[in-house]
């Protein structure tokens, strides 16, 4: 959703899963924009020279559906773990001309229905790298980007960072290789490079410590870091799971390990800390006018864990505005007046 002063308000989504009453209820509370990465895109056919499959059409289908129905979209492009299926070495050369070619397939195909894309996702974290180092990593953004803006120049094209502010050893996946400044100085100290937002991703109060206050200091830095216009690729707060004791939290011990929380703002997570957060958090970004939108995430509870594939773990099942059986939650209501705000 985008006001007068062109405040962009969204969610994330897999909108290949979501039916026309999710749509519906999208609409309802003011919510016209979608961020999403899922093409159903198979990059080894497309290396080899094969046709797409189906799915991929299915879904570029539905693409131009949505766009009639009135909504925007956030496009994100493959990313490392994608373009390994292709078989190719990982940091060759070969490798690196064939996202060459695969980010400029995505700008010709999709340049008429998405304007503003996100280049691979969190390269700063291991699991979205792959096996590329820092250096290849930042290398992978710089070609998609390149290719992305020279095919169609039209286009805003971005990445998304989510380990700043650097904290070695506190954040989990933060080391002592500081990723997260490692791809931050990378891409946007580069003056050749034609990078035109700054992604922020970060969760104070549940993957941090900290709460929706602490998005002032974070965004003061990382905008004096990038320099460039901020949108809020994914913000959120999980409204359900436990908090570790001090005793489990020294222990090291991930969320996915024992079904807890390593952190929780105002000691707990449940639907109304989420609510609440969504609102302080919001009136946050709308107060600095370098920030020019903030996306969700997400649209609606996971039955199971992504990571551990459990449905009992709350690390990656109680973020959505609806619950896992498609019900608003409080937060639907509170995205509604944040809505109504920006409109």
């Amino acid at each position: 959703m985008q006001n007068p002063n062109g405040f962009m308000l969204g969610v994330a989504a897999r909108y290949t899963e979501l039916t026309d009453r999710d749509f519906n209820l999208m609409q309802d509370v003011g919510i016209n924009l979608l961020r999403f990465g899922d093409f159903q895109f198979d990059a080894a056919a497309f290396v080899e020279g094969r046709e797409q499959p189906e799915a991929f059409f299915a879904a570029s289908k539905r693409l131009r559906e949505l766009r009639a129905a009135g909504f925007q979209l956030i496009g994100i492009t493959p990313g490392p773990r994608e373009i390994s299926k292709t078989g190719i070495e990982p940091g060759s050369p070969a490798y690196f001309e064939a996202y060459d070619k695969v980010s400029r397939f995505f700008a010709k195909e999709f340049g008429d229905l998405i304007t503003y894309w996100q280049v691979a996702n969190e390269l700063d974290i291991w699991i979205f790298r792959d096996t590329l180092d820092m250096d290849q990593s930042v290398e992978f953004l710089k070609v998609g980007i390149r290719a992305m803006k020279e095919e169609a120049p039209h286009l805003k094209v971005g990445i998304n960072i989510t380990l700043i502010p650097d904290m070695p050893g506190i954040i989990d996946g933060n080391t002592e290789a500081s990723e997260g400044l490692a791809l931050a100085k990378g891409i946007y100290h580069d003056e050749t490079l034609p990078v035109d937002f700054a992604g922020y991703d970060s969760y104070p109060g549940s993957w941090r410590e900290g709460g929706p206050e602490i998005w002032a200091e974070y965004l003061e830095e990382f905008y004096a870091l990038t320099k460039k216009p901020v949108i809020i690729m994914e913000f959120g707060y999980a409204s359900a799971g436990g908090v570790m004791t001090s005793e489990e939290a020294a222990a090291g011990h991930y969320p996915c390990d024992i079904k807890k929380w390593k952190f929780a703002w105002r000691g707990e997570h449940s639907q109304q800390a989420q609510a609440d957060y969504l609102r302080i958090a919001m009136r946050i970004f709308r107060e600095r006018p370098y920030v020019h939108g903030a996306i969700y995430y997400n649209w609606r509870d996971a039955i199971h864990c992504w990571q551990c594939k459990q449905e009992d773990c709350p690390a990656e099942t109680a973020w959505g505005l609806l619950d896992k059986h498609g019900e608003p939650k409080l937060s639907y209501e509170a995205m509604r007046e944040c809505a109504l705000t920006t409109a």
